[in-house]
């Protein structure tokens, strides 16, 4: 049966395209676009033969009520999880020292990405178009139009974009009202190292979770540690911001062997995991200079009907990202209903 309400398009399903969608479900009929296989963005899942990787965020705390309130069903029915994982600190002099870390930790089960699925599950009425790259941006307020390569869709009556800055500015036009917002706002990337290990080469580790002072590594799990999740042993680690955005082009191999050496220099484990060895590198992982502010995590543009929504607008984790999403969508309810 044809929907008489509004249609409205968001470009992107990290969890800032998801809240937005998520609070506008009842006012607008939804079509969600990703140039990804898969959904959730950065809260991202890997997944090999016989392991499983959280490869972007790997962890999130919930510091506000609004995000508190919204995730506990998620929790009810298993698919949000505690997470109290042991930790450690390796020291820029070698030094190495047991890390408690008492606050609250949560995981989406199976694995981080696992959040998109349901939230879809339960909305059988947005449209999913994943594998669908938006190059371009056409039409007005009102009558706007997605293009994916040959194809068009639309007419939407407003799109919010749920993507990178640097990937918004591409769609949109160099004097939309957002323009000077869009060039302040920085990212910068992250490598992450997936090693799976056979049965009878898993180490013997103390730890599930590291941090270090160090001007390569920033941070590593023992990802199958993690509640609800399946398959063998298996690390994730991740280099220091900085240095990523200083080696962002380089090959793979290569950052993956420098990554591997000074995990070993370090750690003294191992990374001959023959059950999986990759690199993945995330060109936009941390926000350095945000885009706006707390009290209005978003960009937008009532003239030509285009906005803006991600971490990236207030801070760099999945918490500010569903807070400029569910803000967006509140402004949009009130401006477009």
């Amino acid at each position: 049966m044809e929907s008489n309400k509004p249609k409205l398009a968001i470009v992107g399903t990290g969890m800032s395209g998801l809240a937005c969608a998520d609070g506008l479900g009842q006012h607008f009929e939804i079509s969600l676009f990703d140039k990804s296989r898969g959904l959730s963005g950065r809260i991202s899942t890997r997944r090999g033969k016989a392991h499983a990787f959280d490869h972007g965020a790997q962890y999130f705390r919930a510091k506000t009520e609004l995000f508190a309130s919204w995730l506990k069903p998620f929790e009810g029915n298993g698919h949000l999880q505690p997470w109290t994982p042991r930790h450690v600190y390796f020291g820029a002099d070698g030094s190495r020292k047991a890390h408690r870390d008492v606050s609250s930790k949560f995981v989406f089960v199976s694995g981080m990405s696992a959040i998109g699925k349901v939230l879809l599950a339960d909305r059988p009425d947005w449209k999913l178009y994943l594998d669908c790259m938006v190059d371009l941006v056409t039409g007005n307020a009102g009558k706007i139009f997605l293009h994916c390569g040959e194809e068009r869709f639309g007419p939407f009556s407003h799109v919010v974009l749920a993507m990178p800055p640097q990937q918004v500015q591409a769609l949109v036009t160099p004097n939309i009202a957002f323009a000077d917002a869009l060039k302040s706002a920085q990212m910068i990337g992250c490598h992450s190292l997936m090693l799976g290990y056979r049965d009878q080469e898993a180490p013997d580790m103390d730890w599930d979770c590291a941090h270090f002072e160090d001007e390569i590594l920033g941070f590593s799990a023992v990802n199958s540690t993690k509640p609800g999740r399946s398959g063998g042993f298996a690390i994730v680690v991740q280099t220091k911001h900085q240095w990523s955005e200083l080696h962002i082009e380089n090959n793979l191999d290569t950052v993956g062997s420098i990554m591997k050496e000074r995990f070993e220099t370090i750690t003294g484990i191992k990374t001959d995991a023959s059950g999986y060895n990759r690199v993945h590198r995330w060109r936009y992982a941390s926000t350095q200079t945000a885009a706006a502010s707390e009290g209005s995590p978003y960009l937008l543009d009532k003239a030509t009907g285009l906005s803006a929504t991600g971490d990236w607008c207030r801070g760099s984790k999945i918490e500010d990202a569903f807070l400029s999403g569910s803000a967006l969508a509140a402004q949009l309810v009130s401006q477009l209903t």
